[in-house]
């Protein structure tokens, strides 16, 4: 374990207070905190010193054995088997205990639980699950982070909306650490370390909310929050500007109109008008991401030049749905700048058209028939099979007052401006990761 860098300290000099934690071998390195195991016969084992047993003559036989039978006399009562790993657990059933586990809310059972499979011959990604959740419950074993942690989930537990999970934890998390500057300021020194500031933010949430890292930013959840009787799939995203904010792959099917559509819808899809074609093709597409991300509870975190933390949370599914009903979101397909295409079977060049979501907001301005004007700003754009949320900052802070499953929160700068930068700065460099000697 000496080996490691460990995660406090690349996060910053939090200081240690005791809190009463039961320990996990003394040390995190159980191999490292407590005296050498003697050695059976040897100088610390009292059993062992000076028991000599009388010389036997080797020829003489028992007075029970007959002649032909083997002497079994010397032969250990209990002789020696080899040891299971970990009770025999399959590495994916012990994962499961191990989720399971996290409902307590301990980190030094946790640490315990890893360290029992963490020799094993992993394959590399369970290994990563292994490591990525070392170092979560060595976050956790701080004090003051566990302490926050556990407030966190108390909240979680007293006040809780299942249908947007994303909101009820961003709210508790932004609550907590009010009171909690200094972890407050760890959001600005995660800013400083340039491409490894996702996972490292991913890690610091995790610790918060007493979650299990089980992703890196893909496609799927990258951590999940269990509790006995429901449990929230979480996607974290730290960005260092509103704009591109990455959301996830998707791609829509060829069987997403049968799921989508009844009957009489998929005739008119297929020999309506072209408004109603139009309409139809809009609601598969917002249909289909939204079941996709149904069930995400998105976290994101951005922190502006000036050190306000920004943060959103956003339920996608349930977002997207809503929104589309009330007419708040609409889908705009057009040209591709990119020039995507692909040839089908029979040699033609099909283009592929750029789609992109758009936000419905009054424009301010009064139409020729005296009502509100509207207008059409992009939310989400679809590129490379990734969608990403492109909405400004601003129009962040309107759509999470309108739309249902966002909710948006800022933290200010505490500190003096000209400290801003030395937090973060207060990051280990290429030179002390990569050098470290071990």
């Amino acid at each position: 374990m000496a080996n490691r860098i460990n995660e406090i300290e690349w996060l910053g000099d939090l200081t240690i207070l005791e809190v009463d934690l039961p320990g996990v071998g003394g040390s995190p390195n159980a191999s490292a905190g407590g005296p050498p195991m003697s050695q059976p016969g040897g100088p610390g084992d009292p059993m062992g010193q000076n028991m000599q047993q009388p010389q036997q003559d080797t020829n003489q036989m028992t007075m029970d054995m007959q002649p032909g039978e083997e002497d079994l006399s010397d032969d250990p009562a209990h002789p020696d088997m080899p040891e299971e790993q970990d009770g025999g657990d399959d590495f994916e059933i012990w994962k499961i205990k191990f989720v399971k586990e996290s409902i307590k809310g301990d980190p030094n059972a946790m640490i315990q639980s890893i360290m029992s499979v963490r020799n094993r011959q992993l394959e590399p990604a369970q290994r990563k699950f292994v490591e990525d959740n070392l170092d979560i419950n060595f976050l956790r074993q701080n004090s003051n982070i566990f302490q926050s942690s556990k407030e966190i989930r108390q909240l979680i537990k007293k006040d809780f909306d299942r249908t947007n999970p994303a909101t009820s934890i961003v709210s508790h998390i932004t609550s907590t650490l009010d009171k909690a500057a200094m972890l407050n300021e760890v959001y600005v020194k995660l800013s400083g370390l340039g491409g490894a500031k996702g996972d490292m933010h991913r890690k610091f949430i995790a610790s918060l909310i007493g979650g299990v890292q089980v992703g890196s930013g893909g496609a799927n959840e990258d951590i999940v929050f269990e509790e006995t009787d429901y449990s929230i799939r979480i996607s974290s995203r730290f960005n260092s500007r509103w704009g591109d904010v990455n959301i996830g792959r998707w791609y829509l099917r060829e069987d997403d109109p049968d799921r989508y559509l009844k009957e009489a819808e998929l005739r008119r899809l297929e020999g309506g008008s072209p408004e109603e074609k139009d309409v139809l093709r809009r609601r598969v597409v917002l249909e289909s991401i939204a079941d996709q991300f149904k069930e995400r509870a998105f976290v994101i975190n951005v922190v502006n030049q000036d050190g306000t933390v920004c943060h959103l949370a956003w339920d996608l599914g349930n977002c997207l749905k809503a929104a589309f009903l009330d007419g708040k979101l609409v889908v705009r397909t057009g040209n591709n700048d990119n020039k995507e295409a692909f040839i089908d079977e029979e040699g033609s060049i099909i283009t592929v058209p750029h789609m992109s979501i758009y936000y419905i907001k009054e424009s301010g301005e009064i139409d020729q028939k005296g009502k509100m004007g509207i207008e059409e700003v992009e939310f989400i754009d679809y590129r490379d099979g990734t969608l990403y949320l492109t909405a400004t900052l601003d129009l962040v802070k309107e759509s999470a007052v309108s739309l249902q499953g966002m909710l948006y929160k800022e933290t200010l700068w505490q500190g003096n401006p000209t400290d801003l930068l030395r937090v973060q700065r207060c990051v280990p460099s290429a030179p002390e990761i990569i050098l470290r000697f071990c």
